[in-house]
């Protein structure tokens, strides 16, 4: 068992203890072939860390099997996995070694969760939001037949939000709920994972669960009945998978496949360093070859775009890679083989699941002829006028819906449909309507994070690890995305999307330090 050293240590009656520390590696001489091959005695995971990796892996396996996490008691769940994660992340850990003297050593973790920016943004944030709930200036009214906002009066100086029932879909409270999950999560990976292979092991999870969902997907296209399941009736006729709703299933699927495809090329980056005989690259590319399929066939045309702009972005790195590669690792041969095989599977694949509609969908978007992105277009448009009036304080967290009717009457191709008025829960733009709900201190707030992760990675020198610039580019494309849909409003997405912002900053740090696994 190895062994750990740490400097300013004070000591408690039973054990020497550190806090705020990581564990480090030990000391244990290593020789040049081992350190080649890497057959040096790994250092153990602590029984708390596994227990994390559980919980954790638990938590985003569940998300997108529980209709994306749409449903009031999902989220629910989704919290108390969240809360019992932080709490194991925040237990303090005792670990022993073989050559330690002075016996074991106790690490606590506090510190580190204060030096994390993000406890402090995702704090304020969650306050903010707390804040519009207790000082609405309008309130849910109904008769039972109809529904209407009333004005209230409010306190000027603090942040404003709506006033409504707590089971509806929206409101500042549920909001609460969806942002705590996830600020929690994110937390508990960055304080909780101490090693690479702890966040190799959740990335495997995320990928794996990906392809279940993408082949569970494929396998309800051909054998449909209108059922998620089989069994329960969707709210929604696009249904994809378990996803209510067939945007939020491509969407979903695209982060796994940015996983996926980011395993496979470290482990066959990793394979040539090591000169392995095989490695479990090309049991990823599978993985992301279902899952490109079953994005393209669930017929989400967004989705589908970004899914192939990915694909060609990841050909030409590694098109790229392989130029400046030298020639005694270079593997041609094999490479054009598992290209051939791999793409009749996708065609056969393609051509079984009828891909022409999908085909069909993407030209529509690009003819300008689709009616659902000009409503869409026109849709930004009345949120931009919303946005003008609502700019500084916002509308409150998960308000969009219930003001958002006064702005859309002003144009009649998205106020009237087949002689009734159509409702919009979400403006189909996140990148409007989150800062729309949050106001101007919810995006300095976004912003602070972003540019704390952009300097992180900047240090890390991310463009070095196929994996992390792979799982950059893909959650990147999906904000892009989100420009035409409401993505980040489903919390298997959002929750996903987090911890993939977090766990990719660690990915960075361990691999610039080659020896953290």
């Amino acid at each position: 068992m190895a062994s750990f050293h740490f400097t300013d240590m004070t000591r408690c009656p039973c054990c020497q203890t550190v806090d705020d520390a990581e564990p480090k590696p030990s000391e244990q001489k290593i020789t040049p072939l081992e350190q080649f091959r890497g057959t040096a005695r790994r250092i153990y995971l602590h029984p708390l860390e596994v227990r994390l990796i559980w919980l954790v892996s638990a938590h985003l396996v569940f998300l997108p099997w529980a209709f994306g996490g749409m449903r009031l008691w999902a989220q629910i769940v989704s919290l108390v996995f969240a809360v019992v994660g932080f709490a194991v992340a925040m237990t303090p850990r005792i670990y022993t070694g073989e050559s330690d003297a002075e016996g074991p050593y106790r690490i606590g973790f506090t510190g580190k969760l204060l030096r994390f920016p993000l406890f402090w943004l995702g704090l304020a944030l969650l306050v903010y939001v707390a804040l519009q709930g207790l000082n609405p200036v309008w309130i849910y009214q109904t008769d039972g037949k109809v529904w209407w906002m009333k004005r209230l009066n409010f306190i000027s100086w603090l942040p404003t939000g709506v006033s409504v029932p707590f089971q509806h879909g929206g409101g500042p409270w549920r909001t609460l709920v969806i942002y705590a999950s996830a600020w929690l999560t994110m937390c508990t990976v960055w304080v909780g994972f101490t090693r690479r292979r702890s966040v190799r092991i959740l990335f495997i999870v995320i990928a794996t669960n990906g392809f279940l969902l993408a082949a569970f997907g494929v396998i309800q296209r051909l054998l449909p009945n209108g059922k998620i399941f089989w069994l329960w009736e969707s709210s929604n006729g696009s249904f994809f998978a378990s996803f209510i709703y067939k945007n939020h299933a491509g969407a979903y699927l695209n982060l796994c496949l940015a996983v996926a495809s980011g395993l496979a090329a470290w482990h066959y980056l990793r394979g040539i360093r090591r000169y392995e005989k095989s490695n479990p690259s090309g049991l990823y590319v599978f993985f992301a070859l279902v899952i490109a399929m079953s994005v393209f066939v669930s017929y989400s045309r967004g989705a589908a775009i970004a899914m192939m702009v990915f694909a060609c972005l990841a050909v030409i790195g590694f098109v790229i890679y392989q130029w400046y590669t030298p020639n005694a690792t270079k593997r041609p041969l094999v490479i054009f083989c598992l290209a051939v095989i791999l793409g009749l599977f996708l065609k056969i694949g393609l051509e079984s699941l009828n891909a022409a509609e999908a085909w069909s969908g993407i030209n529509h978007v690009f003819s300008g002829e689709d009616a659902s992105v000009n409503y869409r277009r026109i849709a930004t448009t009345a949120s931009l006028d919303m946005y003008g009036d609502y700019w500084a304080r916002g509308t409150g967290a998960g308000g969009f819906r219930y003001l958002f009717p006064t702005y859309q009457r002003r144009y009649p191709d998205i106020n009237i449909e087949k002689g009734r008025t159509e409702y919009w829960e979400h403006a189909h733009n996140d990148i409007v309507e989150i800062p729309l709900e949050l106001g101007l201190f919810g995006v300095l707030l976004f912003l602070a994070a972003g540019i704390w992760w952009v300097q992180f990675q900047l240090r890390s020198s991310f463009w070095k690890t196929p994996l992390g610039l792979l799982v950059i580019i893909g959650g990147g494309l999906t904000v892009v995305h989100a420009w035409g849909d409401f993505l980040f409003q489903c919390p298997a997405i959002f929750v996903l999307w987090s911890v993939l912002f977090v766990a990719i900053a660690l990915w960075s740090r361990f691999e610039s330090r080659r020896g953290s696994a």
